[in-house]
């Protein structure tokens, strides 16, 4: 009897610790529109930079209401609205807007301390300097 006991436990254990595993891993979702990415979670916060219709982002986590997700895209890292995200890993979920499926998918919740990051710096462009046209020759020979 003991020795049918204890796998039952270390399954009971397995299956409760892998939702929690699920739960922490980003979620891959996919752009409707052409989306700007923003350093905060709002439309009063700077573009960080725009995310094509149809781009690859990694959710990390949304806002309480889903209504914004903390979000990668290339090499940047913004805010992205989760309206126009839908969910891009095959399965039941797949092709749903985050706002829908975010909570069988496992997208962690922002409830406060959302974090804000700043903006990238743009790239300057060197000033060169403004020479006046010299004739090749400045003196004629004869």
């Amino acid at each position: 009897m003991m020795s049918i006991r204890l796998p039952l436990a270390l399954m009971a254990l397995v299956l409760t610790v892998l939702p929690a595993a699920a739960q922490s891993r980003p979620a891959i979702a996919y752009t409707t529109a052409n989306l700007n990415m923003r350093t905060g979670p709002g439309t009063n916060y700077p573009v960080v930079t725009t995310v094509p219709n149809g781009g690859g982002v990694t959710v990390f986590g949304c806002t309480a209401d889903y209504r914004w997700c903390d979000s990668a895209f290339a090499n940047a890292r913004g805010w992205v609205s989760g309206r126009y995200l839908s969910y891009g890993v095959q399965g039941s979920y797949y092709g749903r807007p985050i706002p829908n499926a975010g909570v069988y998918i496992g997208v962690p919740l922002y409830r406060r301390n959302y974090p804000v990051y700043t903006r990238p710096p743009i790239a300057v462009q060197p000033v060169r300097p403004h020479y006046p046209y010299y004739p090749r020759y400045p003196y004629r020979r004869y």
